[in-house]
């Protein structure tokens, strides 16, 4: 998983589903005690390697449960683009005990919200509902962690939606081809050069027989970690743990965790012209390989991240959008996965009256070079104070997630993914809280070191 990036969706998940609350529960977490923690957090596992990890909140009578498995899109074989994501559809086709769409129906009938997401290092189930029902999701979810059953029929209609979803996403909109073009040229023959689902031509060759394959290597419990949050306490979790996922076996076999060889490097710039543009944008990456940031690093950098571009207050958006009046938008974006590697990104659209009579390559030179420009001019006039201040405003928004059992535990999940321990998570407040301004200037200049980017400028023909 992409860290930072799903800490950043996590905190303003929990943020805006709850706007009515008041200043005062904004500033709880900055005067709370030394001694408190974030969240009632606490871990077990069982005997069959499953990891468990309980966040309690007892403010409502309700409970998410989410299953994650250490696999994504990282996993697919050579060749076999897609797999990890077909195969989390497969997960609603059914078992012996369940067959057809009986998951979703009954998930449907008992009020409860459930959904499943695919990314390049994890897969993620989840149904979030009313506590009395929580038996009842944890004996699905175990059934189909165990004895999931997959037909010719339902893997040649779920390969269809797949292809279709592919589809829609691609020739509706120029943009995602546009950023997947740039990915593979910075990422060469890594996983990362690749989207989440595949390409359409890996999908269409893609059998019953790799779906099996994946799950039977890759779907144990040794592999997975299951997250309760909500009205539940850790003694009623274990029990419930046991009950119901303590007797899945995991495979006789072991299974591999990929390796991956870095990509050469690589200084492109590059315009590219798609029909149905609406508007020209830019997009910058540079690479970050797998050993390059420590957690400190991360930490530092998504406290950047966020001075430079985190609201329309921040100093490069207040600069070029509001006061210079040269770009409509500009984001500055960060994910790493550790031991793997990521990307820092830079987004921009330009204002239609500033370089409309230039060419494309040129429009394309001066964006990047008026953003590096601004970028290196912002962290240069960084204090101790700008960064008290994104501390205390990423902390105050993080409060929320006490209010939020969906967004603790997604939270939870993306840091123990992320192999961060429960105490770190239930300290992470103290750790953005004890990161230094001069840490801040070493994790950007890493950043700066990297000798792999590339820069593209989508432009409709």
């Amino acid at each position: 998983m992409r860290l930072f990036s799903l800490i950043q969706e996590n905190i303003k998940l929990s943020r805006f589903t709850l706007l009515s609350v008041g200043t005062a529960l904004m500033l709880t977490i900055v005067a709370r005690s030394a001694q408190a923690k974030l969240m009632n957090l606490s871990a077990f596992t069982l005997d069959n390697g499953l990891q468990v990890a309980v966040v309690e909140n007892h403010k409502a009578p309700v409970v998410l449960q989410q299953v994650l498995y250490k696999t994504g899109s990282l996993y697919d074989p050579k060749g076999k683009g897609g797999i990890a994501h077909l195969l989390e559809h497969m997960m609603f086709r059914g078992t012996d005990k369940l067959p057809g769409k009986m998951f979703d129906n009954l998930t449907q009938k008992y009020g409860a919200q459930s959904n499943a997401y695919t990314t390049y290092d994890e897969t993620g189930y989840y149904e979030f509902s009313d506590i009395s029902k929580l038996e009842l999701m944890m004996a699905l979810e175990a059934e189909r962690m165990a004895n999931l059953k997959m037909s010719d029929a339902d893997f040649l209609k779920e390969r269809g939606v797949v292809l279709q979803e592919r589809k829609q996403r691609f020739e509706s909109n120029p943009v995602p081809l546009f950023y997947e073009t740039l990915n593979k040229i910075l990422w060469q023959d890594h996983p990362f050069a690749s989207s989440v689902g595949g390409s359409e031509p890996e999908i269409s060759g893609l059998n019953i027989q790799d779906a099996t394959d994946f799950y039977h290597a890759y779907y144990r419990p040794d592999n997975a970690i299951l997250i309760l949050a909500g009205n539940i306490t850790k003694d009623e979790a274990r029990v419930l743990a046991k009950k119901y996922y303590g007797s899945v076996q995991n495979p006789t076999r072991s299974f591999n965790r990929p390796t991956f060889v870095e990509p050469k490097n690589v200084d492109a710039d590059m315009v590219v012209k798609l029909d149905g543009v609406q508007k020209p944008r830019f997009v910058q990456y540079i690479r970050l390989d797998g050993q390059v940031l420590s957690k400190k690093d991360i930490e530092a950098l998504g406290l950047l991240t966020t001075f430079l571009t985190g609201d329309d207050t921040a100093y490069v958006y207040d600069k070029l959008v509001y006061r210079d009046k040269k770009l409509l938008g500009v984001e500055v974006g960060f994910s790493y996965c550790f031991g793997v590697g990521g990307t820092v990104s830079f987004y921009a659209v330009p204002a239609p009256e500033w370089l409309n009579d230039k060419t494309p390559e040129t429009q394309l030179a001066e964006i990047k070079k008026l953003l590096r420009q601004t970028i290196d001019d912002g962290v240069k006039t960084l204090t101790q104070q700008d960064l008290d201040k994104i501390k205390n405003r990423m902390l105050s928004e993080a409060v929320y997630m006490q209010e939020n059992p969906q967004a603790a535990g997604r939270f939870v999940g993306s840091m123990l993914i992320n192999n961060y321990s429960p105490e770190e998570i239930m300290n992470y407040d103290e750790r953005i809280m004890a990161v230094t301004l001069d840490e801040v200037l070493q994790a950007w200049n890493k950043v700066k070191k990297s000798e792999a980017t590339v820069a593209g400028y989508l432009v409709g023909k």
